[in-house]
């Protein structure tokens, strides 16, 4: 019976690795999203809202599901105010559009009835990394802590992560239901990209800033193109915005 070549062995535990890592990831983020989904008996006094994409007029169904949850928190007691923190797409193309997310976030909430003195804008916010230290200074920093994350399930981890790596805690919750998490292909979509960028920004901070992951880069564009969102064409096209 012919044996393996060592080669071909060290090749395929090579290949092998990166999939297991990737994989482990992706569950992670799942069971840690699905601990803090409809969670409301949470211990904060800030709840930061993480933005995703919205329109001239109004959040994205993603983004309105992420408010309406925060809201119900702030409405019940369980917070006392509300952290809006996102960016702008740097991209007019795709549905984003380049419109400021915090500003429809805080013009969403106060149509809600939260008084304008408990909405907090958090800025800067171009990509996750960017709002949890927004949220550091803005909050943490300002005394107004102690801050529960308020995002979809598979964003949570690395949003815990980052925060750490900053050197601060913040408490996590994501709302019953959403349109990204509804379908088994989105889901698994959003889980794949987020624990893609989660393993990105464990590497060091000079290597993970070498690849753009702000609002309408083609980081962003391209989790849109796997959830069906916009076409493959838009998301290339963000490779050559100025």
């Amino acid at each position: 019976m012919s044996r393996t070549p060592a080669w071909v062995a060290g090749a395929g535990a090579v290949a092998v690795v990166p999939v297991a890592v990737v994989g482990a990831t992706m569950v992670r983020a799942h069971l840690i999203g699905r601990r803090a989904r409809g969670r409301h008996d949470v211990a904060a006094n800030t709840a930061v809202v993480f933005g995703s994409r919205a329109f001239a007029d109004r959040p994205g169904s993603i983004l309105r599901a992420r408010l309406d949850h925060a809201i119900a928190l702030q409405r019940s007691g369980r917070v006392s105010r509300l952290a809006m923190a996102g960016g702008v797409p740097a991209t007019e193309h795709g549905p984003a559009g380049g419109h400021d997310e915090v500003r429809a976030m805080v013009e969403y909430a106060r149509q809600a009835g939260v008084p304008h003195d408990l909405i907090l804008e958090v800025r800067p916010g171009q990509n996750t990394r960017e709002q949890v230290t927004s949220t550091r200074h803005a909050v943490i920093d300002a005394g107004i802590g102690p801050a529960v994350a308020v995002s979809s399930t598979y964003h949570l981890a690395r949003i815990r992560d980052e925060a750490r790596r900053q050197g601060f805690d913040l408490a996590l919750t994501a709302p019953e239901t959403s349109t990204d998490t509804a379908g088994a292909r989105v889901y698994l979509s959003h889980v794949f990209a987020d624990a893609m960028a989660s393993l990105w920004y464990a590497l060091p901070a000079w290597v993970a800033q070498r690849i753009d992951t702000s609002a309408g880069s083609f980081r962003h564009m391209g989790l849109l193109a796997l959830t069906g969102d916009v076409t493959w064409t838009d998301a290339l096209r963000s490779l050559r915005r100025p």
